[in-house]
């Protein structure tokens, strides 16, 4: 009889994450640096998140949709507190 292994589990656990903590913070931070600007992808951005009908986005599922155009945003602040934390969520939450 031959040993087999289980398929890998791709889940990753959140347990002991704060992950809401981390998206409202990063949600927050996004604000801070658009709000204020006629631009039409933050205008979307914030129409996703905010929709009563049609697709709606929860926060999580957002911000990991958007990672380049989140960066992009940071970079171009010079925000390193904004990019760690993106960084952050990306590395424990995407």
């Amino acid at each position: 009889m031959h040993a087999t292994t289980a398929p890998s589990d791709r889940y990753l656990s959140f347990k002991g994450i704060d992950v809401d903590g981390q998206c409202q913070r990063m949600m927050a931070r996004i604000g801070s640096h658009t709000d204020g600007l006629d631009d039409p992808f933050w205008r979307y951005f914030f129409q996703r998140r905010a929709a009563t009908r049609g697709m709606r986005c929860d926060d999580l599922l957002l911000l990991a949709s958007f990672v380049n155009p989140i960066r992009e945003l940071f970079e171009d602040q010079g925000d390193d507190t904004g990019l760690a934390w993106l960084d952050q969520l990306e590395n424990e939450c995407f």
